[in-house]
């Protein structure tokens, strides 16, 4: 069995001068590399920096349309590499007691992924063998083993 890592990265879009085909390369990069998940957001300027000097010709309609679209890839990737954890076990590091459920806890797989499942206060801390029974959005559920 090879070991799968789990990559996250920041993505900035919109930094001045952005052409669509810098912006196409980094959805190329983003489809090509699959991360499990990425903080994205747009430039802001920063006082005192180079940057905040130069001129910037993209709107900031543009930014917001280039965003929501690396948000939906970024999503729909995210939401990929969770469901294909879907009937394999983990060890998990238990963390919490879910604020949803108070019969269930959480805690990260070695990858990084959130998974929920029934449990008690006192696991947390320890680390517990799970099956993953279901993939959400930005979570994995699963049961015991």
């Amino acid at each position: 069995m090879k070991p799968e890592i789990g990559l996250t990265s920041d993505i900035i879009v919109g930094f001045p001068g952005e052409t669509e085909a810098q912006f196409e390369d980094t959805m190329s990069l983003v489809r090509e590399v699959r991360f499990d998940a990425a903080y994205t957001f747009i430039y802001s300027p920063r006082k005192g920096t180079k940057a905040a000097e130069m001129p910037d010709p993209v709107t900031a309609e543009e930014k917001s349309a280039r965003i929501q679209r690396l948000i939906d890839l970024q999503q729909a990737i995210a939401y990929e590499a969770l469901c294909a954890q879907v009937g394999k076990r983990e060890i998990v590091l238990v963390d919490s007691v879910s604020t949803r459920d108070a019969g269930s806890v959480g805690g990260k797989t070695p990858r990084g992924h959130m998974v929920n499942f029934p449990g008690s206060a006192e696991q947390i801390g320890k680390f517990v063998e799970v099956e993953i029974t279901s993939a959400g959005k930005n979570t994995l559920r699963g049961k015991l083993v």
